[in-house]
């Protein structure tokens, strides 16, 4: 008797998780899509597979879909990462694909909806692809494929502008922005460069006087880094700019710079954690005398930057810090800190954090004359400091039905 309820319960352990996963099937899974750091176009993907039950709660859904994007020279690369949970769970699928820096949100949202659907396929089975899939294969134009030969050799640059307006009866603000940039991209090595020209005008009215402040500044950053191992890299910065509200003519500098990853590259994407260490010469020529007497200088400087990044299924999380000194004056330095953070905390419930901060100790371009009101409010001159903050946060919480997936447009974008 004894063995008979053995074999008994030992079918029972087995049966249930495998009637779970067949109820499971029986159905369409139910989707939770995560797209903290990018526009994934939520409606959009909601409506167009309305065969799915889609969810705000990561842990009621039998696929998780995060999406993340990067910057690449011709435009950005999408990942789609797809993993399954409950019943789906093992399953896991990984979509990559590219699009152009002109892509229109419909290309986008079209390329994103496809890459989706191709990887909803790993989760189905048989009879489900066959009841709400419909597969279309392109019709290739020829029957070799020929690849088509680079003429820029992997160069790509672009061009930008952009002007901007704002007034009052008393007060108006003109901007003007420019930029040239360019730059080669391959697996080993990457060269990069860019040019910039902003103009700011403001201008107020006070007690029947006019006050007017014009700011410009132009440079150019132009980096070369070239990789030898998943882990080490090694380039340089050469950086020049001027800038009025910096007191600064011209400066510009060279340095050799090495970069070491404790993460291989290719998981950049979701786990990061790096160093970068430069150390180089700049040439600083200034606009007005300093407060150290000096119209000009050729100072020697060190900069160490650690930046840790992880994108993980609890939110996102990235930090910066950043050491920057003049090795003739070790007195004169800079430290700064960055944090970004996005946190799921409880079902519905979230946080966000974003906050930097800096300790100055190496202001020693600013002018020795003293500066007028109206040129500091309205923006056109630094400061003395030997602090600087900024730090924002927020909480939302969200409760209700989390599997209501209607989108419904109507009385939509009206203020």
């Amino acid at each position: 008797m004894k063995k008979i309820l053995a074999g008994i319960l030992l079918m029972l352990s087995v049966s249930v998780p495998f009637l779970s996963f067949a109820q499971n099937q029986d159905k369409n899974p139910t989707i939770f899509v995560d797209c903290q750091r990018t526009k994934c176009y939520y409606d959009f993907l909601v409506s167009e597979l309305s065969n799915f039950p889609f969810t705000r709660e990561m842990s009621d859904a039998d696929i998780r879909i995060m999406i993340l994007t990067d910057q690449n020279p011709a435009g950005r690369t999408y990942y789609l990462y797809m993993e399954g949970q409950k019943g789906y769970f093992g399953k896991s699928d990984t979509i990559t694909f590219d699009v152009k820096v002109d892509a229109t949100d419909d290309i986008l949202r079209n390329r994103i909806l496809n890459g989706i659907s191709h990887g909803l396929i790993r989760f189905l089975d048989q009879k489900q692809v066959v009841e709400i899939a419909k597969v279309n294969f392109v019709k290739s134009k020829s029957k070799r494929v020929v690849p088509e030969k680079d003429k820029w050799n992997r160069w790509i640059f672009g061009v930008a502008g952009s002007g901007r307006f704002e007034g009052e009866s008393n007060r108006t603000t003109v901007r003007f922005d420019g930029n040239f940039r360019g730059g080669r991209t391959t697996e080993h090595s990457k060269f990069s460069f860019f040019t910039y020209y902003n103009q700011r005008t403001n201008s107020v009215v006070v007690d029947s006087v006019l006050n007017v402040v014009k700011v410009n500044d132009y440079g150019l950053n132009s980096l070369y880094v070239k990789s030898f191992s998943d882990h080490w890299a090694l380039g340089g910065f050469i950086k020049g700019f001027h800038s009025v509200y910096q007191n600064i003519q011209f400066s510009k500098s060279l340095a050799p710079a090495l970069e070491y990853s404790i993460f291989p590259v290719k998981e950049f994407n979701r786990k990061q954690f790096r160093w970068i260490y430069q150390a180089g010469m700049r040439d600083m020529n200034y606009i007005e005398t300093t407060v150290f007497d000096k119209n000009r200088e050729l100072l020697p400087y060190q900069q160490l930057t650690g930046i840790l990044g992880l994108t993980q299924p609890w939110g996102n999380f990235r930090t910066e810090v950043s050491g920057y000194q003049y090795l003739n004056m070790l007195d004169k330095y800079r430290i700064s800190l960055e944090i970004e953070l996005s946190l799921r905390i409880a079902e519905g419930l979230s946080l966000s954090f974003y906050g930097n901060g800096s300790q100055i100790n190496n202001q020693i371009t600013l002018p020795k004359s003293s500066s007028d009101a109206s040129s500091v409010l309205l923006g056109g001159r630094q400061l003395a400091t030997n602090f600087s903050y900024l730090t924002s946060f927020g909480l939302s919480y969200t409760f209700g039905s989390m599997n209501n997936s209607i989108v419904n447009p109507r009385f939509s974008g009206i203020n």
